[in-house]
């Protein structure tokens, strides 16, 4: 599958982000059920960047909320004419984190722009990218696992996706075949709901909450050496290997 010697945009960023990732270590792994419904705003309270610094390193080309209804006594969304790249490399700035930007290639009709960075949240270390088209008014968010899914385990990767993406009511998580690499998703246009820190703290929260929950669910795949390829199964050693860490048996003495 994989062939051109010449590495893509979304390669090199993901060298970049995966150069220090550190093996998994999960510590509470969630339930199926859970996926859809982690606790943004807790994620909020303890999202940290990995190096607090800011540098927002600028690259030259390399690399290939609350949506509000229209009613009619609700006045239409203020939509700032800030480009979405200055609104969000000023967020950064303002949480002094550190980031680098990817500029658009040379004849890149779509403007697409690329800011990544590190952060950790309940002592895991993730990747994350803002994906910027500015001619379409589009932004995505991705948050990206720190390890790989190795090819005895993504067919049950992939099944278990299946399942996950279809109760999933906002965002998705995605699979690269090429290499294991798993990461959530999530998008919005820019155009229809306007862009300000608020929706950009919102959105980064949802992503940040549910690549952590992803992170946890399947580093508890990969520790199972001979995952099951049917989904009842597979569901039932996920929670049998959650509960086997997170289950004690009373005793008379305080934990």
């Amino acid at each position: 599958m994989s062939q051109p010697n010449k590495l893509s945009l979304w390669q090199k960023i993901k060298q970049l982000l995966t150069a220090s990732a550190p093996q998994p270590v999960t510590d509470a792994a969630r339930k199926k059920n859970r996926m859809a419904s982690a606790n943004t705003t807790q994620a909020a309270d303890s999202i940290s960047p990995v190096d607090g610094s800011h540098s927002g390193n600028d690259q030259l080309s390399t690399p290939d909320a609350t949506l509000k209804t229209d009613e009619k006594n609700t006045a239409p969304p203020h939509h700032n004419e800030t480009p979405i790249v200055d609104c969000l490399k000023q967020y950064f700035n303002d949480k002094q984190w550190h980031y680098t930007h990817y500029r658009p290639k040379t004849g890149d009709s779509q403007q697409s722009h690329h800011l990544s960075l590190r952060m950790r949240h309940k002592k895991i270390d993730c990747g994350y990218l803002f994906r910027v088209q500015e001619k379409n008014k589009l932004l995505a968010i991705y948050g990206i696992l720190p390890f790989l899914i190795p090819e005895s385990h993504q067919s049950a990767a992939l099944l278990l996706i299946t399942q996950i993406n279809y109760d999933m009511l906002i965002g998705n998580l995605e699979m690269d075949v090429n290499d294991g690499e798993i990461r959530y998703k999530n998008a919005i246009d820019v155009e229809a709901v306007g862009i300000d820190t608020e929706i950009i703290e919102h959105s980064l929260q949802s992503v940040v909450a549910m690549t952590t929950v992803a992170s946890e669910l399947f580093g508890d795949l990969i520790n199972n050496q001979d995952p099951a390829e049917d989904m009842q199964t597979l569901l039932t050693e996920l929670r049998q290997q959650s509960d086997a860490r997170t289950f004690f048996l009373p005793t008379q003495f305080v934990q």
